[in-house]
């Protein structure tokens, strides 16, 4: 009699180890799904930002000279989309939506018409949104000796994308810079799907301390 109870009762013993065991896993398989489900969410939203830049970039490639004032510093008549340096706080990636929204332009939106252009890329969920503000311009300083360039303008570009949950929130900063001036081909607004090739025409004709393209970038968010 006493060997059957010691019997049952390791039996009983094996068995709520074994169900604590069976706990313990799935609990692990169920933390491991939320912090990939999470990671996914994150990278999404990350791209999706990438693709906010893109258009930004696209846009300020795609403007003819014409659209910035001639032998202006600072403070000058930028195109349409383009904001002047201190227009824009400095924690912009803790503004809410309705900011983003009356502050930036959505992608797959015509920034000087409001008019949508076509299908919207992007799987978020809240429109992908970008803001462009001129930092600085620098003017050639043999521009009035035949120099083909006026100079070059410096540029901050503030993308948001999300994951499918609008909380999922990524906001990029990147600093680009972009000569102003001289004949050569513009960027296709739109952008397309491969690589931008404005800057490659610029290959050895801009001065040394100048520069055409994305110098630097950051996730602030």
């Amino acid at each position: 009699m006493n060997q059957r109870g010691v019997a049952l009762i390791a039996g009983l013993a094996l068995l709520a180890a074994l169900s604590l065991l069976a706990l313990v896993a799935t609990s692990g398989m169920i933390l491991q799904r939320h912090m990939a489900a999470n990671y996914h969410e994150n990278k999404l939203a990350l791209e999706n930002a990438a693709i906010a830049t893109s258009f930004a970039t696209a846009w300020l490639y795609s403007r003819a000279n014409d659209e910035r004032e001639d032998a202006c510093i600072s403070n000058c008549l930028l195109p349409v989309a383009i904001h002047n340096l201190g227009e824009i706080p400095a924690r912009t990636e803790y503004q809410d939506l309705g900011w983003w929204q009356s502050n930036g332009i959505e992608v797959g939106i015509n920034p000087e018409s409001g008019e949508a252009m076509g299908d919207t890329p992007g799987t978020g969920a809240v429109p992908l949104l970008w803001i462009l503000e001129e930092l600085h311009f620098e003017a050639a300083e043999n521009a009035d000796d035949g120099n083909p360039f006026a100079g070059v303008g410096y540029y901050r570009i503030l993308s948001r994308g999300t994951g499918t949950q609008a909380g999922k929130i990524a906001v990029t900063e990147s600093i680009v810079a972009r000569p102003w001036g001289g004949d050569y081909q513009l960027d296709v607004f739109p952008p397309g799907p491969g690589p931008s090739n404005f800057c490659f025409q610029f290959a050895g004709k801009v001065e040394e301390d100048h520069h055409c393209g994305r110098l630097a970038w950051r996730q602030r968010r």
